[in-house]
């Protein structure tokens, strides 16, 4: 009974390849007789898990074979506008399909037989019609991109960069693309990345770019945003730090992110000291003032903020955020007067009048000013009405609530 058990198994086992290997001849007979990528990895599917195929080249080749065969045929309808709506995100989806099988295939072709030896026998079409579709991805990321199909774009600009990596395709291309070219190809890469909300992807993208060259200030303000909706303060920190030294001159955001990184890691000092030097390099930058008023506002300074919001909008009288800044403390620090004011009526009429009512009207006509710049700041809003409401002046005080409701 054993030998007709084990020997009943050995027929399973046989059978079991036998039909995998079936599988491989019908996907092969389909891809030659003209059947589309899409059956050929109908029927191909099995193979890629059964232990008997999942190591072949074929199972893998096929496939890709298929993929480019059917691209091919879509290329040349295009050339003479034969195609329909969708083809070119169908294109772009049966060059990647293709490019992934391909790789998964070329490593599998090189694995010695039972002899020891080595006969690859796909390895050449593969890597020659991998090099000749080289810059068919560019245009198949745009087109995929323009369809808002962002992970396949990404994919595709993704794989144009990787093919020159690779010293098997890269002594097979006609030519190879500065590092400009790849540069640019991978800041659209992070774009896509981005739009399909894969910040870490974006960022690693980005990153690329600039490897490659790629230092416009778009990258910098793009890169800095992903970093920090990733989470990601270290590279936050890095790229402002970098863009300041390009481009600091045209744009504070930089070094209110630099200044912003150690305030959130409580290292003052040394937010103060990117700060100063700032300032003292370029003592009429009324943005850096404001980013300064900022700092003193969080370690409890709030004169000293008051006097950086002053000057900032001495330099620039339009500036909305250091008006709304400026006129906001000197609220701020009404308010904290009438918190310590005396408790009898008549001595706290006196010290309102004294002490609180000429900060309110000073506030009035700086938040006025921060309103009249930037209406779209409706806090300001909020402060006006309380000054109003402070210094008895009913018709502005139901102006304000009347702007308050548009």
């Amino acid at each position: 009974m054993k030998k007709i058990t084990i020997l009943a198994l050995g027929l399973a086992v046989c059978a079991s390849a036998g039909a995998q290997t079936s599988v491989l001849k019908e996907a092969e007979q389909a891809m030659k007789g003209g059947k589309d990528a899409a059956a050929v990895m109908t029927i191909i599917t099995p193979a890629f898990t059964n232990p008997e195929t999942a190591q072949l080249a074929q199972t893998y080749y096929i496939p890709g074979k298929a993929s480019f065969k059917d691209y091919d045929n879509l290329l040349g309808l295009k050339q003479f506008g034969k195609t329909k709506d969708g083809d070119d995100v169908k294109m772009g989806k049966l060059l990647i399909q293709g490019y992934d099988m391909y790789v998964k295939a070329l490593p599998l072709d090189s694995v010695p037989n039972e002899k020891g030896k080595v006969k690859p026998k796909y390895s050449k079409d593969i890597v020659s019609t991998i090099a000749g579709h080289f810059t068919d991805f560019t245009n198949a990321g745009a087109d995929l991109y323009n369809a808002k199909d962002y992970d396949g774009a990404y994919r595709a600009w993704g794989i144009f960069n990787e093919i020159p990596q690779n010293p098997s395709f890269r002594e097979k291309l006609t030519s190879v693309p500065a590092d400009t070219i790849l540069g640019e190809i991978a800041f659209n890469q992070a774009l896509a990345a981005w739009q399909g909300n894969h910040l870490e992807d974006a960022l690693k993208a980005f990153l690329f770019a600039k490897s490659k060259g790629y230092s416009k200030k778009q990258l910098y303000d793009y890169a800095i945003a992903v970093a920090d909706g990733a989470k990601n303060s270290e590279a936050l920190l890095a790229l402002s730090e970098e863009a300041f030294g390009l481009y600091g001159d045209q744009d504070p955001m930089y070094l209110g992110q630099m200044v912003n990184y150690y305030l959130q890691n409580k290292n003052f000092d040394k937010a103060f000291e990117i700060i100063n030097g700032a300032i003292a390099k370029d003592p009429n930058n009324a943005q850096y003032y404001n980013i300064q008023g900022v700092l003193y506002e969080n370690v409890d300074k709030r004169p000293e903020a008051i006097a950086a919001y002053k000057k900032a909008t001495e330099l620039d009288p339009e500036n909305a955020n250091a008006l709304y800044n400026y006129g906001r403390q000197l609220c701020e620090s009404a308010y904290a007067l009438n918190d310590a004011a005396p408790t009898s009526q008549r001595e706290y009429e006196a010290y309102k009048a004294e002490k609180i009512v000429p900060l309110f009207q000073q506030a009035v006509d700086i938040l006025e000013k921060a309103y009249t710049v930037n209406p779209d700041n409706t806090d300001v809003l909020k402060y006006l009405e309380n000054v109003y409401y402070n210094l008895g002046d009913e018709a502005k005080l139901n102006d304000v609530r009347k702007r308050m409701t548009y």
